[in-house]
């Protein structure tokens, strides 16, 4: 019987085609015996971790262990969000808070309203704030007949989802996005020993916020991290109390509680206040909210720094409003103004399908990994990572990430495992869910990308990064 050319060459693509997948398969099936006895040992299962590490450029990975199974990326979500934001608008991007006048500026004063307008910008600390009022006694404005006027327009405030996954809604962590964002609306409460009495200030100071110390000194040792102070929150309409109490041993030395206790709008008013009068100053009115009216004369631009130093910030320090920010940035930069989460998640998914990236599962929620339904598979993080490797702002992105061992996140893990700047990993961590992604350079010069997600039952022990470290070890292990 004479065998037709075109069927047998078809038979034999198949064949290979079946050895392939069955080999990436095995891949996805089979950990390699260090790191199966690894989680034994831990006494993780295996079904719970899913660990993709491939050389930069590999078609087929050196470990994928359930690579596409959905996982809670925690804070590693971050990654997806910073890197569409470089490339979608550029590490040099930067923002604008302007200033308008409504009304006539005559011998440094105003006669009306002066209005700030928000442009989202997530890294407006209180040093640039100071430094924006600075400008402003600069360009001849000194007295304020009139009101602080808020326009915080550019984000729809609305639409932004203020529940906490821990009931802790004034943690810093917890703070919500604002166009209008100034310093991440956080105060530092200092609780100082001082002799037999214990001192207690707001930083900055403001003049929205009382501190009511009913804090009593106990002599003895110090028990736990912030020794049994706690704090009680009173809002009002123009102000916010807060209460400081329990008893406090001088030997647990200072203290620092950062807590966003305040309002947008209020805290914006309350700081600026505060540092005007501190300039010489005055404002006659309040504050309230508003919009810049196309009749309001613009008196200042004021810019952030770049959107490549934001980023550092962002994947560094794992700064959740931050992130939050940017993709509403990505919104409001597509939509305009009113810019809700939803279309930010749209703007990247566009982007993401561009790419050709297929990011199965993915589910964004704030783009900042703080969700208990966020979702990510390592595979498709690991796709990500690889993406930007090769991309033209890939030094922006290596350099915002911690170098384990030595800053950000990671800085008190992965000690001894790496050369300093030879790993570079984004860290997450929930309750019952840790995760790294990020770049390893091994000693033989080859780089890998590894991504992590280990979503712990509530049956198995406390491992912390300990697994995540090891298995990392065991990379660098390798020859």
């Amino acid at each position: 019987m004479k065998k037709h050319p075109i069927i047998f060459r078809a038979a034999a693509l198949l064949v290979c085609l079946v050895s392939v997948l069955a080999t990436s398969n095995a891949a996805q099936a089979i950990l390699p015996d260090p790191l199966a006895k690894l989680l034994n040992e831990k006494g993780i299962s295996p079904s719970s971790i899913s660990i993709l590490i491939k050389e930069a450029g590999a078609s087929i990975p050196l470990v994928s262990h359930l690579a596409d199974t959905p996982r809670n990326p925690a804070s590693t979500m971050k990654l997806l969000t910073t890197i569409a934001a470089l490339d979608l608008l550029g590490p040099s991007y930067r923002w604008e808070t302007k200033i308008y006048l409504n009304g006539t500026l005559k011998a440094g004063t105003l006669k009306g309203d002066l209005v700030l307008k928000g442009s989202g910008d997530p890294w407006f600390v209180i040093e640039r704030f100071w430094k924006l009022l600075k400008n402003l006694r600069a360009q001849g404005l000194k007295h304020i007949d009139g009101d602080l006027v808020i326009d915080d327009h550019l984000f729809d405030q609305s639409a932004i989802d203020t529940h906490t996954l821990d009931g802790q809604a004034f943690r810093a962590y917890n703070t919500p996005p604002g166009a209008a964002l100034i310093n991440f609306s956080a105060t530092r409460i200092v609780i100082r020993p001082a002799l037999n009495r214990l001192t207690v200030r707001a930083e900055p100071p403001t003049s929205t916020l009382q501190i009511k110390n009913k804090v009593r000194v106990l002599p003895g040792a110090c028990a736990g991290r912030n020794g049994g102070i706690t704090l009680a929150i009173t809002a009002h309409s123009n102000r916010t109390e807060v209460t400081v109490s329990g008893q406090y041993p001088p030997t647990c030395g200072e203290v620092v509680l950062v807590r966003s206790v305040q309002p947008h709008h209020q805290y914006i008013y309350g700081v600026f206040r505060h540092l005007w009068e501190e300039m010489g100053g005055s404002l006659a009115g309040t504050v309230r909210k508003g919009t810049a009216a196309p009749g309001n004369t613009e008196f200042l631009s004021f810019p952030s720094v770049p959107l490549g130093q934001i980023v550092t910030y962002i994947n560094k320090f794992s700064n959740n409003v931050m992130s939050r920010n940017l993709l509403l940035t990505l919104a409001a930069e597509h939509n305009g103004a009113s810019a809700k989460p939803e279309q930010g998640i749209a703007v990247v998914q566009r982007w993401l399908n561009r790419q050709g990236l297929e990011l199965e599962a993915l589910n964004m929620i704030n783009g900042a990994g703080l969700s208990r339904q966020a979702r990510l598979t390592a595979r498709g993080l690991a796709d990500l990572l690889e993406h930007a490797y090769y991309s033209a702002f890939a030094s922006e992105l290596k350099a915002s990430l911690p170098l384990a061992g030595y800053d950000g996140s990671a800085r008190r893990y992965f000690r001894d495992v790496a050369t300093k700047g030879k790993l570079r990993l984004k860290t997450g961590r929930l309750k019952h869910v840790r995760a790294i992604a990020g770049f390893a350079e091994t000693p033989d010069n080859r780089n890998w990308i590894v991504v992590i997600l280990h979503h712990r039952r509530s049956t198995e022990p406390t491992a912390g990064f300990a697994v995540h470290e090891n298995i990392v070890k065991w990379l660098y292990s390798q020859r």
